[in-house]
């Protein structure tokens, strides 16, 4: 009995060490979208999205790498964050109604902390 209790609880461990993270990769792969991760390392990119004449924040702007089927949201405060990014260059898009469409070029993500700023410009 002792040796079942160990056992299940030991492939239960196992399993649970096991399941991959989706990850956002640089925009040289040829395979843009989530990868699993097994040894990578990788980081987080943050930002605030801003008014270009008022300067203020915008909530719900549509932000996402260039390739990738995946898109996140800016928060009440203008404010984004995207974790698990494969540290790379990256084309960041970014749409919000009655704006014009936004393209950040060769964005370096690096280190521990990646920071940006958006400034949109209306239609």
């Amino acid at each position: 009995m002792k040796k079942n209790v160990f056992l299940i609880t030991a492939l239960l461990f196992i399993g649970l060490i096991s399941q991959a993270v989706n990850v956002i990769t640089p925009k040289g792969d040829k395979n843009m979208e989530t990868t699993e991760i097994s040894t990578l390392t990788t980081t987080s990119l943050s930002g605030i999205v801003l008014d270009n004449e008022t300067g203020e924040a915008l909530a719900g702007v549509a932000i996402r790498f260039e390739g990738s089927n995946e898109t996140f949201y800016t928060d009440f405060d203008g404010n984004f964050k995207i974790d698990n990014v494969v540290p790379g260059k990256y084309n960041i898009l970014s749409n919000y109604i009655s704006y014009a469409d936004n393209k950040l070029k060769d964005v370096n993500v690096s280190g521990p902390k990646n920071v940006i700023r958006l400034v949109l410009k209306k239609d």
